[in-house]
């Protein structure tokens, strides 16, 4: 399959079952934002199977709309984000059976689907969060919502500047929200000249503060690469990639701690990653960079530690299994590598041709592998080489959401359904 970086551009709550209070913390088994509990692609409650089964089990499948924001799951229930006809439609699922339990919806413009990729649709692309019984959403063309999760009740909304669709990215709002100290940190805007990331209060939706750093360039607004919160010396950073670098920003105010130049050839798609101390990024041409944020003298400073400028992923987000990095470059048509986490240093490179996108989630010894084809692949975690244990066929039609993993099962999202699958 040709790369056609272009056509790419492209996941802490309980909510009770059986009475509508909330407890305090999240189960282990919720999957309550992208890319997870930690947003890093990692699935903290996951049992192998026995034995690798020759066919997945289907527990449900249910129509739920066009989209490839990924699903969201806390205590028992799923929520989805999705477009039907001209509504964007918010759904609450029962997990176990697929029933729907809630709807709410609202109109939006036509989005107008860039040519480079039509083929993923009319969005929406960002995934909702859930926090606090209360889930927040980003649609395609910039409108923020927060709704009540047990019920469905719509608590606040922010709409774009202008009206619907005034001002969006020409591939549609793809950034994910994140939660971080009493704030939603979504992006705003989408030309170059509007695009911002702004921080809301979660209670009214007030907007505490909003960053585009003119001082730099119109260009440094939010691209499509999703934010991510890194605690440095026990401080909360929000880290955010624009068009020219790689900042990390008080959630609280959105004051600049600090910032690192990073500028791809292409959009940012790729979400930053945590570890060992160090925040890992990758861009398009640039390679990928490992830094460390320390601070000095009542400075934040940061400083590169390595730099890999063979692997660069362009819509694929990296995972960790202790000091090895996974992931799946673009070069050679698509292939997967295994790279230490502390140095950069390559271990193995796979042969090319794997497509174009990866969805990763590793989960003990084990990378569940998602690509576009509806094939999902599961390959043990190894430093020797790329090692599939077994393929699975998902879904009829193209998987381009992220997909999430519970225990022993999987939701998948498709075109315009949504399927639970289960290794046992």
């Amino acid at each position: 399959m040709n790369v056609n970086p272009r056509a790419a551009l492209r996941t802490a709550v309980l909510v009770s079952l059986m009475t509508a209070a909330w407890p305090v913390r999240a189960a282990s088994d919720d999957w309550p934002q992208w890319r997870g509990p930690n947003r890093d692609g990692v699935a903290p409650s996951y049992t192998r199977p026995k034995s690798w089964p020759e066919q997945l089990k289907r527990r449900w499948k249910v129509t739920v709309g066009s989209g490839h924001s990924s699903p969201v799951v806390a205590g028992g229930r799923v929520y989805m984000l999705t477009r039907q006809g001209e509504e964007e439609v918010v759904t609450a699922l029962d997990l176990s059976t697929g029933r729907q339990l809630w709807q709410n919806k609202y109109a939006t413009v036509k989005y107008a689907v860039h040519e480079a990729a039509r083929e993923h649709g009319d969005g929406p692309k960002a995934t909702p969060v859930l926090h606090g019984g209360k889930l927040f959403t980003l649609g395609v063309t910039g409108v923020i919502s927060a709704y009540d999760a047990a019920g469905g009740k719509l608590l606040w909304r922010k709409e774009p500047v202008g009206g619907l669709g005034a001002a969006y990215p020409r591939f549609g709002m793809a950034v994910s929200p994140l939660v971080v100290k009493g704030v939603l940190v979504a992006a705003v805007g989408g030309n170059r000249e509007s695009a911002a990331i702004a921080g809301f209060d979660i209670q009214t939706g007030r907007e505490k503060w909003r960053w585009t750093d003119e001082r730099m360039h119109p260009e440094d607004g939010p691209e499509y690469s999703s934010p991510i919160m890194v605690e440095v010396g026990g401080a909360p950073h929000v880290v955010t990639i624009g068009g020219k670098k790689m900042v990390g920003l008080a959630p609280d105010t959105g004051r600049v701690l600090w910032q690192y130049p990073f500028e791809a050839d292409w959009e940012s798609t790729v979400t930053p990653l945590a570890h060992n101390g160090l925040i890992i990024a990758s861009g398009h041409a640039i390679g990928m960079h490992a830094v460390r944020v320390s601070q000095r003298g009542g400075a934040w400073g940061v400083e590169k530690v390595w730099h890999n400028p063979d692997l660069f992923t362009f819509m694929n987000s990296p995972v960790t299994h202790g000091d090895l990095l996974y992931g799946q470059a673009i070069l050679k048509k698509g292939h997967y590598f295994c790279a230490d986490v502390n140095t950069g240093k390559t271990h193995w490179a796979s042969e090319g041709r794997q497509g174009e996108y990866a969805a990763m989630i590793r989960a003990g010894e084990e990378l569940f592998v998602l690509t576009p084809d509806a094939t999902l692949t599961v390959a043990r975690s190894s430093a020797k080489g790329f090692e599939p244990l077994r393929r699975y066929q998902v879904a009829d039609s193209p998987t381009w959401a992220h997909p999430v993993l519970l225990d022993k099962r999987m939701l998948v999202k498709d075109a315009t359904t949504l399927t639970l699958w289960s290794f046992e």
